[in-house]
């Protein structure tokens, strides 16, 4: 008999780094409402079976630039699951006193509370990057505005590998693709595609933490280091709120197993992308409007960057990735039904 499901409620401070830019503030919210809006669509195109725990988000905002972060108490009862910095119009690499206390404090998270799952969008990835003993710089390619194809690497495509529920969504367009029996894609699709809004680049990998190496999972043309993961030395360890601690527990014995066994995002501690996952078509838009206006951004590359944000990009994907980086599984088998 299946077992009975339980109601789990992730908890995930969002480390604001700037406020958006005002047509965006004004039309769609400060950065907590565009994150919000990402992480539960991503859970809601979840499919999960109906014996599965249900989950629910609770998305905190903590602003850095004013020196606000989760209490070390907190973190040590295991109250937070999550930690993701979003992106900002700083660079991580100027002499700034909020960059440096964030980029001491995640690596201390990382090494104090190591349950707690890392993740860092566009800056950062750059500022986790940087902190961690990797090296940003401006891109003398210049901007990356739009959508790119991020060429994933052989653990990219692990982390990234496209379940048959996502293939379905690509099916409409002709684009559907033999699934294993693991109910993993076996497909021809190397990349993911994500929104860029980005001049700064990693250039340079993070050192070793712990005696583990951080992992590259993409890069583009003009950006080599386009997402990061470090792993965990077992596959599954549990989130902070079920094992009531950050302390590291190897395995999660908390939570019905799969038959299948745990998905590869599940054994991340730190997971980045360069990219925008929690920005739409509409937001780039108003982005790239606003910086060719002020200069920031050339005004002869307006045009290109303007097709390219209308493309389809991976964004739900992405975050059932960073979902299931948090237990929130995937179906695998025929029944599973959308959260």
């Amino acid at each position: 008999m299946p077992p009975t499901p339980v109601s789990r409620t992730l908890s995930i401070a969002l480390l604001i780094a700037d406020t958006p830019a005002k047509p965006v503030l004004e039309s769609k919210g400060d950065y907590l409402a565009i994150y919000t809006t990402w992480l539960q669509r991503s859970l809601k195109s979840i499919k999960r079976h109906h014996w599965q725990d249900k989950f629910t988000l609770d998305i905190r905002p903590f602003d850095v630039i004013k020196g606000q972060y989760p209490s070390d108490g907190q973190l040590k009862d295991g109250l937070w699951d999550a930690v993701m910095i979003t992106g900002s119009a700083s660079t991580v690499y100027g002499d700034v006193p909020w960059v440096k206390k964030l980029s001491e404090w995640i690596v201390d998270l990382a090494e104090q509370h190591p349950l707690v799952r890392i993740c860092g969008y566009c800056w950062g990835h750059q500022l986790i990057a940087q902190a961690f003993g990797g090296k940003v710089i401006e891109n003398p390619e210049g901007w990356e505005l739009g959508v790119y194809d991020c060429e994933l690497t052989e653990d990219g495509e692990e982390v990234f590998g496209f379940t048959k529920w996502d293939l379905e969504e690509e099916s409409a367009g002709g684009k559907l693709q033999e699934v294993s029996e693991s109910g993993e894609a076996e497909s021809e699709t190397k990349s993911v595609r994500l929104q860029q809004v980005h001049k700064d680049t990693v250039v340079e990998m993070p050192d070793d933490f712990n005696g583990s190496a951080f992992l590259k999972l993409a890069s583009t043309p003009k950006c080599s280091i386009h997402s990061l993961a470090l792993k965990y030395a077992t596959d599954s360890p549990p989130i902070p709120s079920i094992a009531g601690t950050s302390d590291f527990i190897a395995f999660d014995t908390y939570s019905t197993p799969t038959s299948s066994g745990p998905s590869p995002p599940r054994g991340l501690q730190i997971l980045t992308v360069q990219g925008h996952p929690e920005f739409t078509t509409e937001i780039v838009e108003m982005l790239i409007e606003a910086k060719t206006e002020m200069g920031n951004a050339p005004e002869e590359i307006k045009e290109e960057a303007s097709k390219r944000a209308k493309r389809e990009d991976d964004a739900l994907k992405v975050g059932r990735r960073v979902l299931c980086m948090l237990g929130v599984e995937e179906a695998r088998e025929e029944g599973g039904d959308s959260m």
